[in-house]
């Protein structure tokens, strides 16, 4: 069984909350999901590929919460939900070894791996969609070029990059030939931090 993170504690009153006139993340929301961590982390977590089985790192990057005044505060709980995500991808990544063994778990790196670097060996301003509508806004195409080159040289072992830089990114917006489309570059990111969690 996975030791436990700080994530994987029950809900408790320790997270900090936002003032009455601000809007943090929704309390009862937050409780409710990070008891779902606590419950997967619990019984060991499936196996990537496998979302019969549960909670995976990867649902919990794709969370999203109601806003809420008082809420608990934003930072605080999206550092949970990162470690959260660190120990859930390194419990999959236990259970695969155990369970299927190590070229079944190379095989999944490997396969990120070519899905990544299909894209990353595109030309700069061409590794994304545009925006499908003319005057809708996308993310900078400079900026996030910058971010896959620093992920290029992550993946050959030249630079360091880690997860959480991707996780925070946060790009300038653009339109037309200068944009990309926001929700591909954002599957993109999701995908290149399993592979950073999985490569560890």
């Amino acid at each position: 069984m996975p030791s436990e993170s700080p994530a994987a504690r029950k809900p408790t009153a320790r997270i900090p909350r936002c003032a009455q006139a601000e809007r943090g993340y929704d309390v009862a929301q937050v409780d409710e999901f990070l008891a779902a961590v606590h419950a997967a982390l619990a019984s060991a977590p499936h196996e990537p590929g496998d979302p019969a089985r549960g909670l995976n790192s990867t649902q919990v990057r794709a969370t999203v919460f109601a806003g809420a005044r008082g809420g608990y505060r934003p930072e605080a709980v999206d550092a949970l939900l990162d470690a959260a995500e660190d120990a859930l991808a390194a419990a999959e990544r236990e259970r695969c070894l155990r369970a299927r063994g190590p070229e079944a778990w190379q095989e999944h790196l490997d396969d990120l791996t070519r899905l990544l670097r299909n894209r990353l060996d595109r030309a700069r301003t061409q590794r994304f969609r545009r925006p499908s509508r003319p005057r809708a806004p996308g993310y900078s195409a400079a900026h996030v070029d910058v971010l896959c080159e620093r992920l290029g040289s992550r993946l050959e072992g030249a630079a360091p990059l880690e997860p959480a830089e991707l996780r925070r990114a946060v790009f300038p917006p653009a339109q037309g030939e200068r944009s990309y489309e926001e929700q591909q570059v954002d599957a993109f990111l999701d995908r290149a931090v399993q592979l950073l969690l999985a490569s560890r």
